[in-house]
């Protein structure tokens, strides 16, 4: 995926008609990230925390709709996600061909009403060969004599997971040019899944994307990841990202809304790209980070909810021999979250 092709500025003091035009000359193609900028009309003391609330609707979302070609009749919800001052972004793959339309929605009236149109053009076979990403964001097989057996790209095409464990390349100092570098080299042994966090709280203060109260977002290095991640998908490789790393007492120390609103602004914000959602690195370490297992059973299913593309979702467990892995006592996925409906 190229990132931002193009990049849309909505310049809110245009008419409507003109932004309709300006659009329409926008190409993109499928599975590529589609990114909308706006301003909002007032600049919230703590928008991350404002624009996401517990149990309610994010602060603007806007609607896709496809209106020619393979797109005719689709239609997907996507929330916008806050990016600084009074800035918010927007960000689709248009997953078919054809025509798309979008209108915001939002109870800021800078956000609201907002509309456009732009292009998408099919891949060429060539292309997708050279790049598997093209083809979609990973699920699980659907049809087929073995449907459930194996992984496969949005479009049908088997996929053979090859994985590499980039755990703790998040953490800040590590210059993009070195991961540049280690994905080229694993894209060119054939590596095509690379494991990333994206945590709320990493193995410490270096890693971790939130500040120590868990309410404000550390957009530089946000942003400098999200290099990682479109670099990596424009090697052909998904990047599984984990959100949340556990820890003894998490309901104490970080609170299970801040840990859910994380989670809420990852969706939105890496939606776009070709990634998995891991629940946590060990989620069930420390017994569950002391917020019990139903709760992660639920967050599971909040992050379902949340994503458009009903993409892979997974968790990572303990065993018990592992620090924190003995008060685990349903360290195997089977025995703990087997049935649950948003595992995949």
């Amino acid at each position: 995926m190229r990132y931002l092709t193009p990049i849309l500025r909505l310049f809110l003091s245009l008419p409507l008609c003109f932004l309709s035009l300006a659009v329409a000359s926008a190409d993109v193609h499928p599975w590529e990230v589609f990114e909308i900028e706006m301003t909002a009309e007032r600049q919230a003391a703590n928008a991350y925390v404002e624009g996401l609330p517990e149990g309610g609707a994010g602060y603007v979302t806007v609607v896709f709709r496809g209106e020619t070609g393979e797109a005719k009749d689709q239609h997907y919800a996507f929330a916008g996600f806050w990016d600084g001052g009074s800035t918010w972004r927007i960000r689709f793959a248009p997953p078919t061909p054809g025509e798309w339309s979008y209108r915001s929605r939002s109870r800021d009236p800078s956000l609201d009403g907002k509309t456009g149109r732009f292009q998408c053009t099919a891949w060429t076979s060539a292309e997708k060969k050279a790049n598997p990403t093209r083809r979609g964001f990973i699920r699980v097989s659907r049809d087929g004599t073995r449907p459930g057996r194996y992984f496969e790209y949005a479009d049908g095409t088997p996929m053979l997971w090859l994985g590499d464990t980039w755990w703790n390349w998040t953490k800040r100092g590590i210059p993009l040019e070195r991961f540049q570098k280690l994905a080229d080299d694993r894209a060119e042994k054939g590596f095509n899944v690379g494991q990333l966090f994206f945590a709320g709280n990493g193995w410490g203060r270096q890693s971790s994307l939130l500040d120590e109260t868990y309410t404000r977002p550390d957009l530089r290095q946000i942003r400098h990841v999200e290099e990682m991640i479109r670099y990596a998908n424009s090697k052909g490789i998904t990047v599984w990202v984990h959100g949340w790393w556990s820890r003894p007492q998490m309901k104490e120390r970080i609170g299970e809304e801040n840990i859910r609103r994380w989670w809420r602004y990852m969706v939105h914000r890496l939606g776009a790209y070709n990634v998995i959602w891991v629940l946590a690195g060990e989620y069930n370490m420390h017994n569950y980070g002391g917020l019990g297992l139903d709760f992660w059973r639920d967050l599971g299913r909040l992050i379902d909810e949340e994503d458009p593309f009903d993409r892979i979702i997974g968790a990572h467990s303990t065993p018990p021999g592992w620090k924190g892995g003995a008060d685990a006592p349903q360290w195997s996925t089977a025995e703990a979250i087997h049935d649950e409906p948003w595992l995949d």
